[in-house]
């Protein structure tokens, strides 16, 4: 029995917590190779490098017990927050700062919002580290942009938590996305955090999608270079980028790389972060990946290598038809949903292309996800 945490049988998010840590990692590479070992190797499942603490990112909701705030999780399964002091997959830092705020929104008479009633301003908060360079971010979600006492409570919360390098208030008003929010102002700081990875460095705001487990991180993107085969004379195609991570580590080693992402903010950052490392041989574009890709294989764009990096849902048909026309040597496909990736590699298949490995991550310890790495390489003659 796994007793890691002390709120594990009431809190529901990890799912796996009653197994040992082998006993998780047997369980997640069972499911690649029921899924995947009909089209290829899978191979032994790479173990984080941490298992508690290890998530860059903490979500915390609260709770008013009697006249206590009290820093809480939030239960998906039943709609409801748990009064807990600490989440044992979160830094005992972020644990920290979160105690210090139900203490200061105590304080400051700022009311959480009750999913059953409806009724609180503050939806939730959200903490960010830069494993990296040790800068941190406090993200507070309230219902609308009317925040009490603004100023003074930022001045308190320098105060009570030094280490926060930044803070931002954001709003969300609808009551069934707790953990999202339109950032509106910053409390201090500059709104922004920045991380290294792989050696690159990259700007996280309070809305970026960013990898939650920083070491396993730099494991998986470097097994996806490795994977790639890159020699520096290859053009790359990275699709849904994101914030640019992988685009920007395979930039070093590739002769230019198209990168594409729906989200006009992501791209922004994107951009920002391909401007801070220096990097110049990447072209980020705020489109839907299959038309971009429809649009590359009709002006008759060569690429030799694609990093498909999708959503849970996994890529689109069409997606997938406008890659093969494209017809690059190689597919290196990221997943955090093995079922999708199957379903997906099946369409590849037909269209010309065969699985060669595939490469699980534990990328979230005591939950169920398991996230792969499959290599695909175009059968000649297609």
């Amino acid at each position: 029995m796994n007793d890691f945490c002390g709120y594990s049988k009431k809190c529901n998010s990890c799912q796996l917590c009653n197994l040992s840590y082998d006993e998780q990692l047997s369980f997640k590479e069972r499911i690649c190779k029921r899924l995947l070992s009909g089209f290829c190797t899978v191979e032994r499942i790479t173990p984080s490098p941490e298992i508690t603490g290890y998530r860059n990112k903490a979500q915390f909701a609260y709770i008013r017990d009697g006249k206590t705030v009290r820093s809480g999780i939030y239960r998906s399964t039943t709609h409801s927050v748990m009064a807990a002091e600490s989440c044992a997959v979160c830094s005992e830092n972020a644990n920290g700062i979160s105690r210090e705020l139900a203490r200061l929104f105590q304080s400051f008479k700022i009311v959480p919002f009750d999913p059953y009633t409806g009724r609180g301003w503050l939806r939730s908060v959200i903490i960010r580290e830069a494993r990296g360079t040790g800068e941190c971010m406090a993200v507070i979600i309230g219902a609308d942009s009317i925040f009490p006492a603004k100023k003074t409570f930022a001045t308190a919360l320098k105060k009570a938590c030094p280490q926060l390098t930044t803070a931002v208030c954001a709003v969300n008003s609808d009551p069934k996305k707790l953990f999202s929010g339109r950032q509106t102002s910053v409390l201090f700081g500059e709104g922004t955090i920045t991380d290294i990875l792989c050696g690159e460095k990259f700007v996280i705001s309070s809305s970026s999608f960013y990898q939650i487990n920083s070491a396993q991180t730099e494991r998986l993107y470097n097994k996806a270079v490795e994977l790639a085969r890159l020699s520096g004379a290859e053009t790359v195609l990275d699709a849904y980028c994101g914030v640019g991570t992988i685009g920007i580590v395979a930039s070093r080693r590739a002769e230019k790389v198209y990168s594409v992402e729906l989200n006009p903010a992501a791209i922004r950052d994107a951009r920002l972060n391909a401007q801070l490392n220096g990097i110049e041989n990447i072209r980020f574009t705020a489109a839907d990946s299959r038309l971009y890709a429809k649009e590359l294989a009709e002006l008759k764009e060569r690429v030799d290598v694609a990093f498909i990096d999708p959503p849970r849902a996994g890529c689109t048909a069409g997606f997938l038809k406008a890659l093969s026309r494209l017809a690059p040597d190689r597919i290196v496909y990221i997943s955090c949903n093995p079922e999708t990736q199957a379903r997906d590699i099946r369409v590849l298949h037909r269209l010309g292309y065969r699985a060669e490995v595939c490469c699980p991550f534990d990328m979230f310890p005591h939950t169920k996800h398991v996230e792969s790495i499959v290599l695909l390489t175009r059968i000649k003659g297609e």
